[in-house]
């Protein structure tokens, strides 16, 4: 399934999410080991290798160190509406992000994200506002009329 739309409504199908809400677009195609910790709500987009860690694997040290059994730490983690999420993410557990809000590319989230923020970095913290971002993209943008002119642009802004 090459389609992000195609594979949100699969996971949908098949019930494989503790939930997943409508126009979700899931293009990631690593899958949760613990499923039915995620839930995802509505009008998320969900970019290519954004991880969902629902457990800890730290018991196997500590049953080596204390020749004795421990256990797997779990936690949910729940996804609201309005959110995006972008690529080579890891969400662990135990975290909320909240509606409108927006996960930068490459970020670690070990904590909840509030309401309305923009996040980004390992870990992750706040770099934004969703309604800043709201504003500023309200603003028309003339697109560029083919490749030459992007890099012209690109090459512009990065001369110096």
């Amino acid at each position: 399934m090459r389609d992000g739309e195609v594979r949100a409504g699969y996971l949908r199908k098949h019930e494989i999410l503790a939930e997943i809400g409508t126009n979700v677009y899931y293009y990631s195609r690593i899958m949760p080991a613990d499923p039915k910790l995620v839930k995802i709500h509505n009008n998320v987009s969900i970019a290519t290798n954004v991880r969902f860690v629902n457990h800890d694997r730290i018991d196997i040290v500590l049953s080596g160190i204390f020749n004795k059994k421990y256990g797997k730490q779990y936690g949910c983690i729940e996804v609201m509406d309005n959110v995006f999420i972008g690529a080579d993410t890891v969400i662990l557990p135990g975290v909320k992000i909240g509606p409108n809000a927006i996960v930068g590319a490459g970020s670690i989230v070990t904590k909840d994200v509030p309401p309305g923020t923009i996040v980004g970095g390992n870990p992750a913290r706040k770099i934004g506002d969703f309604a800043e971002l709201i504003e500023k993209r309200k603003k028309p943008v003339k697109p560029p009329s083919g490749e030459k002119k992007l890099w012209e642009q690109f090459e512009k802004k990065h001369k110096g």
